[in-house]
């Protein structure tokens, strides 16, 4: 292969590399991707060049895997090619012969590892660098995102192309501005730590001191993060009740939901204040970790359309927990129900050393922008 072929390959992986490692303002260089597999001249190259940048972004996988679903380490780098593989899938059968066409196969394959079924995996998106270019430009900057390449590739464009995008980043930059939170709402973060040997008193007790930051705090609604509660019952309802009927504040709290006549549970925030209890449920949990159609017994079942939004008081809030965070599908969902606020929850305690947690709050955060939604985020660690 010519020397720059490779160099097309060795970029695309030194910027997945770059781009996913916790840095927001770094995952604008994912942008680059469509470009450099659109200008490969073969179907093979175009490959290499997806594959290195996705297998690139994902060696947290492989820390991930061994830490949170406790795989072994050939099982582990068996996964972290797997689903490398899988997401450098579109961007080859969309590769075009066609010079001119090659850039609508690249933001074809853009979209395709953002949809049903690749969502499940569909982290390293470049579309996610759109809320860091275009800060409050909504869905215009998603199609930005998928237009450069496009543009760029067309001779008749390129010049002004740059131009416009240039300078539409800088502009856009330069007015944002962080929109307030809703008066009274408060994030608390904790730093819960579980085993096989905690039983009930112990959780009793991790509850009574949650219920004590309920009261100390002067917020009207708190956030707490995923997990926070272990398992939400009618009987973990009563107790909370005691603490919230006099108190008249709202609590979001990440819990697992027992399913009813199965040993399945969902991962939900429960919503709960002195005059009613709701539960937002998590559409796509950790995949093998958490949702395991192979072994499904004490795992958290998919609800990939499951509602994105819901409504507190006034305000219709999004709810991103913890895995969705990295994803493009649940946002999408989300950001069609036309939200006022983000809310994100996760946790981290099983984390040692994975880069995932950072690279979680990065993305947040540029979703949060793009969309211009006020962001409040709950993490255990």
């Amino acid at each position: 292969m010519a020397p720059l072929i490779w160099l097309r390959i060795v970029i695309a992986g030194s910027i997945g590399f770059a781009a996913w490692r916790g840095t927001m303002w770094l995952i604008a260089l994912s942008v680059v991707l469509p470009c450099l597999v659109a200008a490969q001249p073969s179907r093979g190259t175009a490959g290499l060049t997806s594959f290195a940048y996705y297998a690139s972004a994902s060696v947290p996988v492989v820390d991930v895997s061994q830490e949170y679903i406790q795989l072994g380490m050939a099982n582990a780098i068996c996964l972290w090619l797997v689903a490398s593989s899988l997401l450098s899938l579109p961007w080859i059968l969309c590769w075009c012969r066609r010079d001119s066409a090659r850039p609508w196969g690249a933001a074809f394959a853009m979209i395709l590892t953002a949809l049903p079924p690749l969502c499940v995996i569909g982290w390293a998106s470049p579309l996610i660098a759109a809320g860091v270019l275009f800060p409050n430009a909504s869905w215009a900057g998603l199609l930005a995102v998928l237009a450069l390449p496009i543009l760029l590739f067309d001779e008749r464009t390129r010049g002004i192309t740059l131009l416009v995008a240039i300078a539409a980043v800088l502009v856009l930059n330069l007015i944002w501005r962080v929109p307030a939170l809703p008066y009274g709402w408060e994030a608390e973060q904790t730093h819960i730590r579980r085993d096989r040997t905690m039983n009930d008193l112990a959780e009793f007790e991790i509850e009574e001191r949650l219920q004590a930051t309920v009261c100390r705090s002067s917020a009207r609604l708190l956030v707490f993060p995923e997990g926070a509660v272990y398992r939400w019952t009618a009987a973990t309802q009563a107790y909370w009740a005691e603490t919230l009927n006099p108190s008249g504040k709202t609590v979001l709290i990440g819990a697992g939901i027992p399913i009813e006549g199965s040993t399945e549970f969902e991962n939900a925030v429960v919503i709960s204040n002195s005059r009613e209890f709701a539960r937002f449920i998590q559409r796509i949990p950790v995949p093998l970790a958490m949702w395991n159609p192979f072994q499904p017994d004490g795992t958290v079942p998919i609800n990939l359309f499951g509602p994105g939004t819901t409504r507190i008081g006034n305000l219709r809030v999004a709810i991103l927990i913890c895995y969705e965070q990295l994803l493009v599908w649940p946002v999408l969902g989300s950001a069609a129900g036309q939200p006022d606020v983000l809310i994100a929850v996760s946790s981290s305690a099983w984390s040692h050393r994975a880069v995932v947690p950072s690279a979680q709050r990065a993305c947040v955060l540029a979703w949060a922008r793009l969309f211009g939604y006020s962001l409040l985020a709950a993490s255990n660690s």
